[in-house]
């Protein structure tokens, strides 16, 4: 990948340029007064796993159980979730908690509120010779580069001595090209997350390297320590004009994930139906442990995702680190 390849496709996995910030950060005061949703909450509609707790929520009747109005409004790809928070048209993002941080060191008056889920992207092929992240060297990578995760995938290459400017080649395509790319043997390997993810296992297809456990050692996290992926962030006006709200939706969202944790059948049909995953997918998600709700304010997390962040500067995808305010400290009950 060249230079400005790389810039190219750094551009789309930050979900902003610097001009789009700066525009957004000016319109935030005039575009928080309008938004269209009446608690403003914005989130990835299916097949992402993002959206897995969405129908658990109106099933259960949560929201009315803590007096909310359940207006989540999902939006069909990142680009869209991302450019309507930053026009202030959705006050609460559910999405990936890098994203939230990138917002904030970009001057946007955003904090980070809670994890919803922890990291599920995986390098896989069908080839017998390629199982360890080295085996990936001059190998053809499909791979969405506009993913917020790929920052991460990078560091992990960069700590296996791959270099997509150099001895590996990535073709940046969508979750379903890169479905595609692999099935017609036009890539050796690809990088997916669920549920795309868990299809292709069950079609041939194996996990190459260990790609969170690279990700713990190269940035001296414990070796059980949390890759957090989806979380929540809000503006920080939205947060503080009743701050009784945002309590309620973490625990809204608490009660979604205890839901899916200890009632595994009833969750996954309930999700199938929703987001037409083939239960199969979600079967083999659960038995190789992908997907993993744990929702807990974010400033309990404080150096578990200081270490992410740090792994997505030292990657190229934030500029700087952001300091402790970006973290929401959650009222003491």
């Amino acid at each position: 990948m060249t230079t400005s390849s790389k810039s190219s496709w750094f551009k789309k996995s930050v979900g902003l340029s610097v001009a789009v910030a700066a525009i957004a950060a000016m319109a935030v005061t005039s575009a928080n007064a309008q938004w269209v949703n009446k608690s403003g909450l914005g989130g990835l509609a299916p097949p992402s796993n993002g959206s897995y707790l969405v129908p658990i929520i109106e099933h259960l009747k949560l929201d009315q159980k803590y007096g909310l109005d359940f207006d989540i409004k999902l939006y069909p790809n990142p680009g869209i979730l991302y450019s309507e928070f930053a026009a202030g048209r959705t006050a609460v993002t559910f999405g990936a908690l890098y994203n939230g941080a990138n917002f904030y060191v970009r001057g946007m008056p955003v904090q980070l509120l809670f994890t919803v889920s922890t990291a599920n992207h995986a390098f896989i092929s069908k080839l017998d010779g390629v199982h360890k992240a080295e085996d990936l060297k001059g190998k053809t990578i499909a791979a969405t580069t506009s993913s917020g995760f790929y920052g991460m995938a990078s560091f992990f290459l960069k700590q296996n001595k791959l270099d997509p400017r150099s001895n590996v080649n990535v073709i940046a395509a969508s979750p379903a090209a890169v479905q595609a790319q692999l099935l017609a043997g036009r890539a050796d390997a690809g990088l997916l997350f669920d549920p795309a993810l868990s299809d292709m296992l069950t079609k041939g297809f194996h996990l190459v390297g260990d790609m969170n456990g690279g990700i713990r050692q190269a940035l001296s996290m414990k070796s059980d320590a949390p890759v957090w992926y989806l979380g929540a962030f809000a503006y920080k006006k939205w947060i503080d004009e009743n701050p009784k709200r945002a309590v309620a939706t973490l625990k809204m969202w608490q009660e979604a994930a205890k839901f899916y944790n200890e009632h595994p059948a009833e969750a996954d049909k309930i999700i199938s139906d929703f987001t037409k995953i083939p239960l199969v997918a979600m079967e083999k998600s659960r038995a190789l442990k992908l997907t993993q709700f744990q929702v807990m304010p974010a400033i309990e997390q404080k150096d578990n995702l200081d270490a992410l962040f740090r792994g997505f500067k030292d990657a190229g995808f934030l500029t700087a680190v952001p300091d402790a305010g970006v973290y929401y400290a959650w009222p003491k009950p």
